[in-house]
C-alpha cells in the first residue's frame, strides 16, 4: 500500500495545510537557563492511494494531530537539549470509498505515544546572512494502537485493533527569520514495526516521509532574552551535512536463470550532524567528533517471470528456505523489494595531512537499523517481513576543509540482516 500527498502525489498537489500553536517560557533556575515548551499541531491533507493488489483511489481525506510537552536546558551558548512526551494521531477517511478494482475501504486510526529527544543549535550562516537555529529530533515510539474500522460492512466483519509498540521518528529543520515572520523548512521520517495479530490479521510495518515549510509569527507576548546564565560546557563547535549514497544492499539471491534480474544497487541519502570533542590529540593534527546520522540506503530489487529460478542463501523470508534452495517463480513479474534505513551514533576522527585542509577520516559506531522485505506475486499474495536490530558500522574517507565548508568521499559498511556497502559524496557546514 502506498499513500502520497502534496507535490509528489498524482492528484491533490496543493490540498495540504497545517496549523501549529507553540508556547515557550524561558527562566533561570540555579543560575542555569531552562525552558518549558508546549505545542499542538493539526494537518489536513488529501492523499492519492494505490496498491498492486487493490487498485487506486484519489482524494483521500487524512487528518493528523500532534502534541508535545517539553522541558529543556541550555548546556552551552549554542546548544539546548529538550525532552518530554508526545502524542500523534492519524485518521484516514476511507469508509464507503471504493478503489478502481472494486475493493471497499474503511476508516483507519493510528495513535502513537513517544519520547522526544531534541537538540536545538544556534547555527548562523554568515555567507547567506542567516542567524538561524538548527533543530534535530529523535522520537522513540513506545506505545502504538492501530484501529481498522471494518465492522460497518456488517456480517462477520468486526473492527480490528493492533498494537505497534516499536518505532521512531527522525526530524530535522532550520528556523530563520524573514522580516516579522519565522520560516522553517523541515524533513521528517517515521518508521513503525509490524503489529501483533488480531483475528489472523496484521498491520504491516510502515514508513512515512514528509518535507515542507512552516511559516509562523509571534502573535502574543514578547520573546525575553536571557543572556546571563551558567553553562555546563564551553565547546560550541558543531556541523551539519548531507550525503548522497550509492549503496549495495545484499538480498541473498544468486545463480539467476531465465529473465531473472537481481539489482542490489541504488541511490540513497544520509543526513548527519556532529559536535567536535577534540581539536588536537597530543599536539598531532587529529580531530575527534561525536556524530549522529540518519541513513536511507535505497532499494534492493529482484524480479523474475514464471518458470525462472534463483537460489537463496537462507535469509529470505526469515530463513523459511535453507541455504542453497533453488526457488522457482510461479508468475510473471514476481517482485522482491528490500528497503533499508538506520539511525547511528559514532566517533569520527580526522588526520590532517601536510597539504592545508586535506584530511583522512574514519568513523566507527553503532546503528539501529530496520529493513522491510516485500514480496509481491501478481494474482496471488503480498508477503512482508520486517527485520530490526543494533549492529556496528564503519566508514573511511578523504576530504577537504575550506573556511566553514567541508567536502569529502567515503566508503561505508553497515552490518544488518541484509548488509549494506555504500560509497558516498558529502558536504557539510561547520557552525
Amino acid at each position: 500500500m502506498n499513500l502520497r500527498s502534496g507535490l509528489v502525489a498524482e492528484e491533490d498537489k496543493i490540498k495540504n495545510l497545517g496549523f501549529l500553536y507553540n508556547y515557550k517560557n524561558s527562566f533561570l533556575q540555579g543560575g542555569y537557563l531552562d525552558e518549558f515548551e508546549f505545542d499542538i499541531g493539526y494537518q489536513i491533507m488529501r492523499q492519492t492511494y494505490w496498491s498492486n493488489g487493490t487498485g487506486t483511489m484519489d482524494d483521500v481525506k487524512v487528518n493528523v494531530f500532534n502534541s508535545r510537552i517539553l522541558y529543556g536546558s541550555q548546556y552551552s551558548k549554542k546548544l539546548m537539549l529538550k525532552t518530554g512526551i508526545g502524542f500523534r494521531r492519524l485518521y484516514h477517511y476511507w469508509q464507503d470509498r471504493e478503489t478502481t478494482t472494486g475493493h471497499w475501504g474503511y476508516d483507519r486510526e493510528q495513535d502513537y505515544v513517544f519520547i522526544p529527544i531534541i537538540a536545538e543549535l544556534d547555527a548562523p550562516i554568515p555567507e547567506l546572512k542567516l542567524k538561524g537555529k538548527l533543530k534535530l529530533e529523535f522520537d522513540h515510539i513506545f506505545s502504538g494502537k492501530n484501529t481498522s474500522y471494518i465492522a460497518y460492512r456488517g456480517g462477520s466483519n468486526k473492527d480490528l485493533v493492533f498494537k505497534n509498540n516499536d518505532g521512531y521518528i527522525w526530524k530535522v529543520s532550520y528556523q530563520s527569520k524573514y522580516k516579522n515572520y519565522i520560516l522553517e523548512p523541515y524533513y521528517e521520517f517515521m518508521s513503525v514495526e509490524e503489529s501483533d495479530l488480531d483475528s489472523g490479521s496484521i498491520e504491516p510495518s510502515n514508513t512515512t516521509k514528509e518535507f515542507g515549510l512552516k511559516l509562523s509569527k509571534v502573535f502574543a507576548g514578547k520573546s525575553k532574552a536571557i543572556n546571563d546564565y551558567e553553562t555546563s560546557f564551553d565547546n560550541d563547535e558543531y556541523y551539519f551535512g548531507i550525503k548522497t549514497l550509492y549503496s549495495e544492499v545484499e538480498n541473498g539471491f544468486y545463480n539467476p536463470t531465465g529473465n531473472t534480474s537481481i539489482d542490489e544497487k541504488d541511490f540513497g541519502y544520509a543526513i548527519f550532524s556532529g559536535v567536535k570533542l577534540i581539536e588536537k590529540f597530543k599536539n598531532e593534527p587529529i580531530n575527534l567528533s561525536l556524530e549522529f546520522a540518519f541513513n536511507q540506503f535505497g532499494e534492493s530489487q529482484s524480479n523474475c517471470n514464471n518458470g525462472d529460478t534463483l537460489t537463496t542463501d537462507g535469509r529470505y523470508r526469515r530463513g523459511f528456505h535453507s541455504a542453497g534452495t533453488v526457488l522457482t517463480c510461479n508468475a510473471d513479474n514476481n517482485l522482491l523489494i528490500i528497503d533499508s534505513y538506520s539511525t547511528s551514533i559514532g566517533l569520527n576522527g580526522k588526520y590532517f595531512v601536510p597539504k592545508e585542509g586535506l584530511f583522512l577520516s574514519g568513523t566507527y559506531g553503532i546503528h539501529r537499523w530496520d529493513q522491510g522485505e516485500t514480496d509481491f506475486i501478481p494474482g496471488d499474495n503480498l508477503s512482508t517481513n520486517d527485520y530490526t536490530g543494533i549492529d556496528d558500522f564503519y566508514s573511511v574517507g578523504i576530504g577537504l576543509e575550506h573556511n566553514n565548508f567541508t567536502f569529502g568521499l567515503e566508503h561505508s559498511v553497515h552490518d544488518m540482516y541484509y548488509d549494506a556497502t555504500s560509497k558516498s559524496v558529502y558536504a557539510k557546514y561547520n557552525f
